[in-house]
C-alpha cells in the first residue's frame, strides 16, 4: 500500500505527498493535463516544443546553463515528457536537497522566460530529434500505426509535429499556449521520497498558492471512424521488415482494462508469451516481439510490434492472427492466464520501487481516476479476471473494421497482406 495524502489548494492545484522513509531520494513531479491531442493542426508539436523551452531559462536562472549547473550541482535526475494527454516535469534529487529542487522546478514552471533566440535555436534541435526518430524504423513505424488507427484525429498526429509546424511556432505562440493551457485546475504536484523531517506541503502551498484562473482546455474529442486502410506501408532500404498490428479498444478507465492487460501479456508480454515463443524462440524470425497498450480518456489501442526477416512477414502476420483466433475460440489456457496475472503483479511491484516511479503512478492515477487506486486493488482486479472474459474481449476488439497493419519494408507487400484481413 502506498501511503499518501492529497490536498487541493484554493486555486485548484492538487498536491500529493507520499513519504517513502526507506528511500534516500525525493522526486518532485508536476503533471499538467494537456498534451498533443489538445493542439490545433497548424500548431502540431507545440506541447513538446514547450516542454523543451521550459529548460531555457527562468527568472532566477536566466539561461539554460544556469539551470543545468544548478541541477547538475545537486547530482539531480531531471527531465520532462509529453504525451497525447499530459505533459510532465520532474526533478529527483537527494532527499536533503528537496528545497533546492522545489525552488528550481517552481521557478522554471511559474517564471519561464522563453527567450526568443532560444526558441528559434530549439527549432533545429526538435527537427533533428524528428529526423533521428524517422531514421529508426522501429520508432517511425509506430507513428505510421498511430496515424492509421486514428485517422483525421489529433491522436493520429506525431507528438513532435512536422518540420513545417515546428518552424512556424513562434515565441508568442508558446507563451499563449502556456497561458491558456497551464492552469492550476489542470495541474497536479506529486512529491515522493524521504521527507527527512521536512514539511513538504507548507513550502509547496506557499509557492503555488496563486495562479491564473480559467477553465481547463478541452481536448479534441475522438469520433470513431474505424480503420480506413487495413494495410499502410512505407518503402525504404531496411535489412528487416518492421510492422505493428493494432486494434482499437476502449477508454483508459473501462473496467475491461484488466482483461485487456492480461490479453496483451498472454500474447506478447514476455519471453514465455505466445508470440515471443512462436516467432522468436521456435522459428528465429525476429529479435523483438512486444505488446503495447495506448489508452486515452475516450478510446484506446492494443498493438503488437515485430521486427522480422523480410521473407517471413506474411508468415508472422498469419501466425499472430492464428493465435488471436485461438483465443477468440477457446480463451487462454488456465496456466498461461495465472502466469500472466503473476507477471503483471510482479511488473507492478517493480514499477513502484523508487520515488520517481511512485510519483508518476500517483500523478497518472490522479489525472484519470475518480479515486486513486492502490496497487493492491489493481492486483485484486486482475486476479478476478476469468478466461471467458478474455475470450469475449478478444472477439469484441478484433472485430471488423477495428484492426490494421502498418509496416516499413524494402519491397511492397500491401496487396498480399490485405487478403489476410
Amino acid at each position: 500500500m502506498i501511503n499518501f495524502s492529497l490536498k487541493t489548494l484554493p486555486n485548484g492545484i492538487r498536491v500529493i505527498t507520499a513519504p517513502l522513509t526507506q528511500s534516500e531520494a525525493v522526486a518532485v513531479l508536476i503533471l499538467v493535463g494537456i498534451g498533443g491531442r489538445y493542439e490545433s493542426e497548424d500548431k502540431s508539436g507545440i506541447s513538446h516544443f514547450l516542454e523543451h523551452v521550459f529548460f531555457k531559462g527562468s527568472k532566477n536562472y536566466p539561461t539554460a546553463q544556469d539551470l543545468a549547473k544548478k541541477l547538475d550541482g545537486l547530482g539531480a535526475n531531471y527531465n520532462a515528457f509529453t504525451s497525447e494527454e499530459y505533459t510532465g516535469f520532474y526533478i529527483q534529487s537527494a532527499a536533503n536537497d528537496f528545497s533546492s529542487s522545489l525552488n528550481v522546478l517552481s521557478d522554471m514552471f511559474l517564471n519561464p522566460l522563453f527567450p526568443e533566440a532560444e526558441v528559434e535555436r530549439e527549432k533545429g534541435v526538435i527537427i533533428e530529434e524528428a529526423n533521428m526518430r524517422r531514421d529508426v524504423p522501429q520508432i517511425h513505424v509506430q507513428v505510421l500505426s498511430q496515424e492509421q488507427m486514428f485517422p483525421g484525429s489529433a491522436l493520429g498526429r506525431d507528438l513532435i509535429g512536422t518540420p513545417q509546424t515546428v518552424k512556424s511556432i513562434s515565441r508568442e505562440d508558446i507563451s499563449s499556449y502556456f497561458e491558456k493551457g497551464y492552469l492550476p485546475r489542470s495541474m497536479a504536484i506529486v512529491i515522493s521520497g524521504n521527507p527527512k523531517d521536512e514539511n513538504w506541503l507548507s513550502p509547496t502551498e506557499k509557492i503555488f498558492s496563486s495562479g491564473k484562473e480559467g477553465e481547463p482546455v478541452a481536448y479534441q474529442e475522438y469520433r470513431p471512424e474505424g480503420v480506413r486502410e487495413k494495410v499502410v506501408e512505407e518503402l525504404r532500404k531496411v535489412d528487416q521488415t518492421h510492422f505493428v498490428l493494432s486494434t482499437l479498444t476502449f477508454p483508459k478507465t473501462d473496467q475491461r482494462r484488466y482483461a485487456l492487460s492480461l490479453l496483451a501479456a498472454i500474447l506478447a508480454g514476455g519471453m514465455s508469451s505466445r508470440l515471443f515463443s512462436e516467432i522468436r524462440d521456435r522459428r528465429g524470425w525476429a529479435y523483438y516481439v512486444k505488446a503495447d497498450l495506448g489508452t486515452y480518456h475516450d478510446t484506446g489501442c492494443l498493438s503488437f510490434s515485430v521486427g522480422v526477416k523480410k521473407d517471413k512477414l506474411e508468415d508472422s502476420v498469419k501466425l499472430i492472427l492464428e493465435q488471436i483466433e485461438q483465443i477468440k475460440k477457446d480463451g487462454p489456457q488456465e496456466e498461461e492466464l495465472e502466469r500472466s496475472k503473476a507477471n503483471l503483479r510482479g511488473h507492478l511491484a517493480l514499477s513502484l520501487e523508487g520515488s520517481l516511479e511512485v510519483a508518476s503512478f500517483l500523478a497518472e492515477e490522479l489525472l484519470y481516476e475518480k479515486e486513486i487506486r492502490q496497487p493492491e486493488a489493481i492486483i485484486e482486479s486482475l486476479g478476478k479476471v476469468q478466461k471467458e472474459e478474455i475470450r469475449d474481449l478478444t472477439r469484441e476488439i478484433f472485430g471488423s473494421g477495428r484492426t490494421g497493419l502498418a509496416l516499413i519494408s524494402s519491397e511492397s507487400k500491401k496487396g498480399k497482406l490485405k487478403e489476410l484481413f
